[in-house]
């Protein structure tokens, strides 16, 4: 049996698990209170001790270590996964200042084992004072001027909002509605509440209440947009008023977003803080991350960074460009919801009846959401059970299917020329800020 050195006089292990894989350990010199904190990777899981005590190259703290007088005590304070101890090392050092603070031994900060993307405890600070009425601006802002603002996309997919607008219809006003977070930045922009400014404006409703933050208070604190991110989602999960919590789709691609810009392991614990923090079960965050996982063993998400476009339907303008300049008398483009395959297809045949002599047909459908996407391109599933992935087919694979009946019976025009479907879609993906409309 290892012994510990005699220099050690007390010993609490107690926080040593059976399947950790390391320790956050700490000294305390039991004569005047000063300490030394670290961590060690775990020689074999769940076995401490194993002959390796510390790595400090202070020589006050050495030279009392290997004395052989009792002076410290040694306890394990916490240990788990190899990166979240030396995660916990890192803040804790962060947190204590210790390579400047009189009362450590130690001489440098450690190194975390990567880099957390937001201040979450910042976040919920702020959030706390949004909620207390510190930003509150007295003043009602005009929904048609607040629509121009850019938008800080907190979001991949907005939930409809055509029941908060029946609401705001039913009361006149929009005072059951979220007020809409501005940051005022070189230009003012919108954080949150876009579902707030879509529903006044279905519902005609000119005025909106809203909370600011000034550029004093951002440049004070050093915010960061993938802060400001964070705040506008933590505002989300609030029951009392008229607004959607963040989607699990969100909440993903933050994820993937945060590995691929921080190195933040999806796993880490500061994730599923970060998923318990907008109102999740401890359950329900664990089988989020395992989405996550798996989205990102299967697939590199194009989405990373970005959000979804919202199209407003056939009459939108973005559509109806890109239609205009597809089409011609030889071309046929069709589109509509992905969502709705049966309709799309009906369409071509109803453009196809009165166009008999085409040569091109274009199905190119809008998006929406995350979702649609995935159900219209097809996507890999893991098997949870086996391990094995399978590609589960898309609705464009069935449309395409049904309208390539057309050419097995008409596959030229009257001149001899082929014809071809081209299966595509429209653009589906924004940057996270965006420009007023």
């Amino acid at each position: 049996m290892i012994e510990f050195p005699k220099s050690i006089k007390k010993i609490d292990l107690s926080a040593l698990k059976p399947d950790a894989e390391a320790i956050k350990y700490l000294f305390t010199n039991l004569e005047n209170g000063m300490k030394y904190s670290g961590s060690h990777k775990l020689y074999e899981i769940g076995v401490f001790p194993d002959t390796y005590w510390q790595s400090s190259r202070n020589p006050e703290f050495n030279d009392l270590f290997y004395s052989m007088k009792p002076i410290f005590k040694y306890e394990i304070i916490e240990s788990g996964d190899h990166t979240e101890m030396k995660q916990l090392e890192s803040q804790t050092h962060k947190k204590e200042q210790v390579n400047s603070n009189p009362m450590y031994y130690n001489l440098a900060v450690a190194g975390g084992a990567y880099q957390e993307p937001v201040r979450a405890d910042l976040c919920k600070y702020i959030v706390k004072l949004i909620n207390e009425g510190h930003f509150k601006i007295t003043e009602l802002k005009r929904v048609d001027d607040l629509n121009e603002l850019p938008k800080l996309q907190v979001r991949v997919e907005v939930p409809d909002t055509t029941e908060i607008s029946n609401k705001m219809r039913e009361a006149g006003d929009a005072r059951n509605a979220d007020p809409v977070l501005i940051w005022e930045l070189d230009e003012d922009t919108i954080g949150d509440g876009n579902r707030t400014l879509e529903a006044a404006t279905k519902a005609k409703i000119p005025l909106v209440s809203v909370d600011k933050i000034p550029k004093e208070f951002i440049k004070e604190y050093e915010l960061t947009v993938d802060e400001m991110i964070r705040v506008g989602q933590l505002l989300n999960p609030k029951p009392q008023k008229e607004s959607e919590p963040t989607d699990e789709e969100t909440i993903i691609e933050t994820l993937l977003g945060y590995e691929k810009n921080f190195k933040t392991p999806i796993k880490a614990k500061s994730n599923k803080t970060y998923i318990t923090d907008l109102g999740y079960s401890h359950q329900k965050a664990s089988n989020i991350i395992a989405k996550a996982l798996e989205r990102h063993s299967v697939e590199k998400v194009n989405a990373e960074g970005k959000t979804c476009i919202k199209y407003s339907g056939l009459k939108d303008k973005r559509i109806i460009d890109i239609v205009d300049g597809l089409k011609d008398d030889d071309t046929i483009v069709i589109t509509g919801s992905a969502g709705a395959p049966k309709t799309l297809t009906v369409d071509a045949l109803d453009a196809i009846e009165k166009n008999p002599d085409w040569k091109t047909l274009i199905i190119k459908p809008y998006l929406q959401e995350e979702s649609t996407r995935r159900s219209w391109d097809g996507y890999w599933s893991l098997n949870s059970k086996t391990g094995k992935r399978k590609f589960i087919d898309g609705k464009k694979l069935n449309v395409e299917r049904r309208l390539s009946v057309i050419l097995q019976y008409s596959p030229t025009t009257k001149d001899g020329i082929p014809r071809n479907i081209v299966m595509d879609h429209m653009p589906h993906y924004q940057p996270k800020i965006t420009k007023g409309k």
